[in-house]
């Protein structure tokens, strides 16, 4: 496949969303990323997997350097697992059913470990029930039938990444920050939920 067939397939799927910037950017990595994977033999499933067990490798390790490069592994090997999918031509109910519950259990376990880096329990309680919630309120909406309800917050998941990242790196520099940066991104979590809430509602409406 042609990346210029690529980033078609990957906006027909997107409902016509347009390719530029840094959806550009990252959608040529992810190509890059697929064709490689392709020629491996490996499958999205299996990055999916890979995934969830970066995840468990940082909840099981101590809080040590290690766990930053365990979350970028994380995110990424879910991050392409959808491309290298579209890359093969192996699309399937099953795999999107396989990713949501990964990611789910992926950002679990992510804020685990900013629990443990002194985020409140109820803060990183109540952000993943949020983030679960703005997921599922997108699946459900697709799967009545709309492709894509059009919007791109400001909490999307590389966004909870990059707290946990920014958490783990404030904890091993001895700088206390996780009630503040976590209370404040709960907020930005709130206001990401309720965008693609009333865009939901609006493409119901419609």
């Amino acid at each position: 496949m042609k990346r210029e067939d690529f980033f078609s397939k990957w906006s027909a799927l997107h409902g016509g969303a347009q390719i530029s910037g840094i959806v550009k950017a990252w959608l040529s990595i992810s190509y890059r990323c697929a064709r490689i994977s392709s020629a491996l033999h490996i499958s999205a499933n299996f990055l999916t997997l890979l995934g969830v067990l970066f995840a468990i490798a940082m909840v099981a390790s101590p809080l040590s350097l290690l766990c930053i490069p365990l979350l970028v592994l994380s995110l990424f090997s879910d991050g392409i697992d959808g491309s290298v999918a579209m890359f093969q031509g192996r699309e399937s109910a099953w795999g999107a059913i396989l990713d949501s519950v990964a990611d789910r259990i992926t950002e679990a376990l992510w804020l685990f470990i900013a629990y443990k880096v002194g985020v409140p329990a109820w803060i990183a309680i109540t952000l993943w029930l949020i983030a679960s919630t703005q997921e599922y309120m997108r699946a459900r909406i697709a799967s009545l039938g709309f492709s894509d309800i059009g919007v791109v917050t400001p909490a999307e998941r590389p966004m909870r990444a990059s707290l946990l990242f920014i958490l783990l790196v404030s904890y091993h520099l001895d700088f206390s920050s996780a009630v503040f940066l976590s209370s404040a991104f709960l907020l930005l979590q709130s206001y990401s939920a309720y965008l693609v809430a009333r865009s939901a509602y609006r493409a119901l409406s419609a």
